[in-house]
């Protein structure tokens, strides 16, 4: 599950910069994690999933522009990230083994972006 979620997580997020990284990685990865847990817990269409993901960064007035990315991108890959966990859901294993794995690619994800956010400004 964890080679999964983090390829799945990690693709658009190597090429932006930000003056706050921590606040970005916060809000892009906990997005991630919102939408995740949606989509292994609920029926919601992927469709509804993406909106709600995409009003929640908008509301926090994320940059999708620092990703390189534009919001249509962003939905787009939202709705495949919860295709794919959707189908891989049997091979997750339980569900607390779900969340152990979520919460560890969640963290492995602000550790990254940070980093490379850091870097960039070097």
């Amino acid at each position: 599950m964890k080679p999964l979620l983090l390829s799945l997580l990690l693709v658009p997020a190597f090429a932006f910069a930000n003056t706050n990284a921590n606040k970005m990685a916060d809000d892009y990865c906990g997005t991630f994690k919102d939408i995740s847990i949606k989509a292994y817990d609920t029926k919601d269409a992927p469709e509804k999933i993406a909106k709600d993901a995409l009003a929640s960064l908008k509301a926090k007035k994320f940059d999708f522009a620092k990703l390189n990315a534009t919001e249509d991108q962003f939905s787009e890959g939202t709705v495949e990230v919860v295709n794919s966990l959707r189908d891989a859901k049997a091979d997750i294993g339980s569900r607390a083994e779900f969340q152990d794995g979520l919460n560890q690619i969640v963290a492995a994800c602000k550790v990254q972006m940070v980093s490379t956010l850091n870097g960039d400004k070097k």
